[in-house]
C-alpha cells in the first residue's frame, strides 16, 4: 500500500521533462507557458529543479527577444542554485556567455536574495545594519566606475561603462570561442582509450578536435586582450556625474 501512495505520489508530482523537450525541439512558446505554469506559482520543491526551470525560462526569453524578462530569470536561476552549470550541448553560447555577464553584474544582488533563502523562518525582516548617511551616499555616487571591471571578459567592463555595442560584441565573440574551445577539448579527451592515446579510427577526428580547441583558445585570449586594452587604452574615463554646486 505504501509503495502504491509513494508511486501516485510520484506520478503526480510536476516535471521539467516535458518543458526541456519542449526547449530542446525549438518549441518556444509551448516550453514558455509549461515552465511558467510550473513557476508561478511554484511547483518544484527541489532548488536544483527550480533553479533549472529559471534558466531554461531565461533561454526561453532569451531566444525570443525578451532580454528584460530573461535577466530577472537568469537572476532568480541562480539565486535558487547559485553553482549551477549550463550544458554546452543544450543552451546555445550566446545565451551561455549571457547569463555569465548578467552572474557578474548582480552578483551582489544573487548572494543576498541566496543568503535570504538560507535564512532561518523566524529571522527578523528588517536589516539591522546602519544605514549610510546621505553624505556618504552622495560620496559613493560620486565615485567613477572602477577600470578593473576590463579585466573581467564577456564585455562586463564595458557595459559598467555604458559601452554596451563593445559590450555585446565581447560576450557574443569571447562566449562562442570559449563554447567552442572547451566544447573541443572535452570531445578530444573523451575519445582517448585507457592508456591515453588515441585509436586509429579517431585518431583524424581528435586531430580536427585538438586544432579545434586550440584555435577557440587563442581567439579568446585574443579578444580578451582586445578588450583590456581597448578599456584601458582607448575608452575615456567616464566621472560619475555631479549636480550643481549651491
Amino acid at each position: 500500500m505504501t509503495g502504491l501512495f509513494l508511486a501516485l505520489v510520484l506520478a503526480a508530482s510536476p516535471s521539467l521533462e516535458p518543458a526541456r523537450d519542449a526547449y530542446q525541439s525549438g518549441e518556444l512558446p509551448r516550453a514558455r507557458s509549461l515552465l511558467e505554469a510550473l513557476l508561478q506559482p511554484l511547483q518544484l520543491t527541489d532548488p536544483a529543479d527550480e533553479a533549472e526551470a529559471h534558466l531554461l525560462l531565461a533561454a526561453t526569453y532569451h531566444a525570443q527577444e525578451d532580454t528584460e524578462r530573461a535577466e530577472q530569470e537568469v537572476v532568480r536561476g541562480l539565486t535558487a542554485e547559485p553553482d549551477a552549470k549550463l550544458d554546452p550541448l543544450m543552451y546555445p553560447p550566446d545565451f551561455i556567455a549571457y547569463v555569465e555577464r548578467v552572474h557578474v553584474l548582480h552578483q551582489q544582488r544573487i548572494s543576498e536574495l541566496s543568503a535570504q533563502r538560507r535564512a532561518p523562518v523566524d529571522a527578523p525582516w528588517h536589516s539591522t545594519a546602519p544605514q549610510p548617511s546621505p553624505v556618504e551616499v552622495a560620496r559613493i555616487a560620486d565615485r567613477p566606475v572602477s577600470r578593473g571591471w576590463y579585466l573581467v571578459p564577456f564585455g562586463v567592463g564595458h557595459f559598467k561603462h555604458g559601452q554596451h555595442t563593445k559590450g555585446t560584441f565581447l560576450a557574443v565573440t569571447q562566449g562562442v570561442t570559449f563554447a567552442l574551445s572547451a566544447a573541443s577539448l572535452s570531445a578530444a579527451l573523451a575519445l582517448r582509450g585507457p592508456d591515453g592515446l588515441y585509436s586509429t579510427g579517431d585518431a583524424s577526428v581528435a586531430r580536427g578536435l585538438n586544432v579545434a580547441w586550440l584555435v577557440g583558445a587563442y581567439a579568446f585570449a585574443a579578444l580578451y586582450a582586445y578588450g583590456v586594452l581597448d578599456g584601458w587604452l582607448l575608452s575615456p574615463e567616464l566621472p560619475a556625474p555631479r549636480g550643481p554646486r549651491g
